[in-house]
């Protein structure tokens, strides 16, 4: 394997939800119920999906929360975004985060780190040696998988949770948390990219995120480009904010040495023209002449 370069960088059942997914900042209110906490699992307007609520205790109108849920720290300001009901993930979601926040990891080097969104620039270089053909199965593995994602509901189905709000040119992030601390899987992502504007949302990418102690191997090449994020603060599985400072998060806070991450453009749909690997996706960019300037992909 060729050395690579590295990036900068809900009683028992089930309840029916209509969804809305708001452009400019999604998320439950503060004080969610627990079927504002379908809404958290997200999907695109229009669309209803059946969402597994949490499990409370036979005649009692309090739901009983995973032992690993962690309050948030009141203390502590959060995002306006952020959801506040701790029942919107599942008892594995919690563990896994736990375990992540518990790691020692330290922040990562700065040379490896960069926030979303940030500007790509990673040139794609082709492959000619053996690593080509090992590189061509991986990817149509990747690619054949996302009929196993390509909805929302799917991926609600199978444990992935909303994480964040839209970002220019990457969508909204959906996560399978215990995913995470696996090995790198070409056909399993422990994250899904959604384009919530469109009704109903659509597929349009990966990224893997993956705890390791240094760069996964990845894709086979040169090809792929990892990236690192500095001091995420998680809150009942959302990403409240990234580098956050320790002692300063209302959650989880994983410092990020040891995650990794690779946005991967797998979806045939939506293919990027500035390579397989960039960190943002020129189609999923709003139109300059009618975007804030924070609402814009980089130049």
């Amino acid at each position: 394997m060729t050395r690579k370069r590295v990036g900068p960088s809900c009683g028992p059942g089930a309840i029916v939800a209509l969804l809305a997914i708001v452009l400019a900042g999604c998320g439950s209110a503060a004080g969610a119920s627990s079927t504002s906490a379908a809404h958290d699992r997200g999907a695109g307007a229009g669309t209803e999906v059946a969402v597994p609520t949490p499990s409370s205790t036979p005649g009692s109108s309090t739901v009983a929360l995973p032992s690993e849920a962690r309050p948030i720290d009141p203390d502590i300001a959060i995002s306006a975004v952020t959801p506040t009901d701790p029942t919107r993930i599942s008892s594995a979601d919690w563990a896994a985060i736990e375990a992540l926040g518990d790691s020692g990891a330290q922040t990562p080097h700065t040379a490896h780190s960069h926030g979303h969104g940030a500007e790509g620039g990673h040139i794609e270089l082709p492959i000619f040696n053996g690593d080509a053909v090992t590189f061509a199965d991986q990817w149509l593995i990747a690619q054949r998988a996302t009929v196993d994602f390509d909805s929302i509901a799917k991926a609600a189905a199978l444990g992935y949770v909303r994480t964040s709000t839209p970002g220019p040119g990457v969508g909204t992030h959906w996560v399978l948390w215990p995913q995470v601390a696996k090995p790198f899987d070409p056909a399993h992502p422990s994250m899904l990219l959604f384009d919530e504007r469109k009704r109903p949302a659509v597929l349009v990418g990966y990224a893997y995120l993956v705890q390791s102690d240094t760069q996964p191997a990845g894709f086979a090449g040169d090809a792929d480009d990892w990236h690192q994020h500095t001091g995420l603060c998680v809150v009942n599985g959302w990403v409240d904010r990234e580098e956050a400072v320790p002692g300063r998060c209302a959650g989880v806070y994983l410092a990020g040495g040891d995650l990794w991450m690779l946005h991967a453009w797998v979806v045939p749909a939506y293919p990027n023209r500035e390579g397989r690997f960039e960190n943002y996706n020129p189609t999923l960019c709003p139109p300059v002449a009618s975007a804030r300037d924070f609402e814009r992909c980089p130049e």
